[in-house]
């Protein structure tokens, strides 16, 4: 004997709590003026920026064409001429402080330097951008080194301030103080004012903390028209992949069946939308997949609870449709739990250690996992048994059917009619608690009846 969970007991509290969570998600998104969409569905800017001092320059005065680059853990420089291309490589390791790199850079003919910050400092700490490879001639240029100085730390809020003259820019800041970076975007909507943008960053920044201070690492920029068609595009195919799955439950089990799992996934998705929305977490392709994610993983763990449904009715006949849910949630319950538990286990890890997207993304997951979890057992299994009650109730109205005729006839379905004969007692026990014993069906003689049913096809 096991301990069955009335789960369905609970459905008009649980009912209710998600359309508090709904309802609350939708009020807090709105009261912050809607989602906050990436680059990706919004047309403008998105840049990655580093604010480095100037560690040293460099100029070329030879008369060949001259390049600075950094290759894995050393710097090289290029001469290329007629005679071919001549490289020059300077490994960190060997070079450890800028004092040391800017003397080795010199012994190439024609090639001068001017330390310009600490020179004992780590030559590994020189930063590289989109600008590199430098191109090097008698103007010099300059080479970043990251910021060590403890006592001089960015603050968002500064880098905010500045940018503010710009536009209304959404920043957001990654990596460690040292290394830290800053995820800048600005809206355009006319679609025309890239390097305008471009130009107005550095110019602002380069004002505040100093001529070449500003390192660009990464530059995207979406025009209005490919933005407005991504977010057709991605709202389309998530409806596409709702509706095929629709079909296939349909096909595969019953409309009752479908109608419950549709249901389940459009609660989890407008809740992660709600979660979204209110945290106002960026909303980029990344989480488009991290939706259709969450959609094939609450699928699962809901089709695992519906087989057994399927599967219990020809084995408990008799039984009214309640008692057979609340007994198959409860023989799934430790598959759904052990699952669940495991894969929070791997997406919290990359909660933990990651940065930028794939942070926002490991969140997203978290949250959907949660919900998905929560909605298979409390929302699709509920709105399966309201859609058997009403089609009993429609039976029973159509062709005046007892009760008992009702819920045998609405049963017929994949799992085979069930048999005429009177409801099992349920042996005194009072179905209105929470919990109550039902006999547990053993896996020998659910493999029994398969293969009683597989021979009946076969012949």
């Amino acid at each position: 004997m096991r301990k069955v969970i009335r789960f369905t007991k609970l459905r008009y509290i649980m009912f209710a709590l998600s359309a508090v969570v709904l309802i609350g998600g939708i009020g807090l998104t709105s009261s912050q003026g809607g989602f906050n969409l990436g680059i990706d569905f919004q047309a403008g800017l998105n840049q990655r920026v580093q604010i480095a001092p100037v560690g040293f320059s460099v100029a070329y005065t030879g008369d060949r064409d001259a390049s600075l680059d950094i290759v894995g853990q050393s710097l090289r420089v290029e001469l290329r001429g007629e005679g071919g291309v001549e490289s020059f490589d300077f490994p960190f390791a060997q070079h450890q402080t800028l004092r040391n790199m800017t003397g080795a850079l010199e012994t190439i003919e024609g090639v001068e330097t001017e330390l310009l910050a600490d020179g004992g400092a780590a030559s590994d700490g020189i930063v590289g951008g989109l600008s590199y490879p430098l191109a090097l001639g008698e103007e010099a240029v300059s080479v970043n080194v990251r910021n060590i100085d403890s006592e001089d730390r960015l603050r968002i809020e500064n880098i905010r301030e500045a940018l503010a003259q710009v536009g209304d820019p959404r920043v957001q800041v990654v990596g460690d103080p040292v290394n830290q970076e800053f995820m800048i975007r600005l809206e355009d909507p006319s679609g025309d004012q890239k390097e305008q943008l471009e130009s107005q960053i550095r110019s602002v920044l380069e004002e505040r903390y100093g001529d070449g201070t500003i390192v660009v690492k990464q530059s995207e920029y979406v025009g209005p028209r490919f933005s407005k068609s991504l977010a057709e595009q991605s709202v389309s195919l998530t409806l596409l992949a709702l509706l095929l799955i629709l079909a296939y439950i349909w096909f595969r089990f019953k409309l009752g069946y479908a109608v419950a799992a549709i249901t389940a996934l459009a609660h989890d998705v407008l809740i992660m939308l709600g979660f979204i929305g209110t945290t106002q977490l960026e909303v980029s392709t990344t989480t488009i997949a991290a939706v259709l994610t969450i959609i094939g993983y609450s699928l699962n763990d809901t089709i695992v609870i519906f087989d057994r449904i399927r599967e219990n009715e020809g084995l408990l006949q008799g039984r009214d449709i309640e008692d057979i849910i609340n007994t198959s949630i409860t023989q799934s319950l430790s598959r759904t739990l052990i699952t669940s538990l495991t894969t929070l286990l791997a997406v919290g890890a990359l909660y933990a250690f990651g940065i930028g997207v794939i942070k926002d993304f490991a969140l997203n997951l978290i949250v959907g996992i949660l919900v998905g979890t929560y909605s298979s057992v409390f929302i699709a299994s509920p709105v399966l048994l309201a859609w058997r009650r009403g089609q009993e109730k429609r039976l029973m109205k159509k062709k005046r059917l007892s009760p008992a005729l009702a819920k045998e006839e609405a049963s017929v379905g994949p799992a085979g009619p069930t048999a005429k004969q009177a409801p099992v007692s349920d042996g005194g026990v009072d179905l209105s608690a929470v919990k109550s014993e039902m006999p547990e069906v053993p896996v020998a003689e659910r493999k029994k009846k398969g293969k009683r049913q597989s021979k009946k096809k076969k012949k």
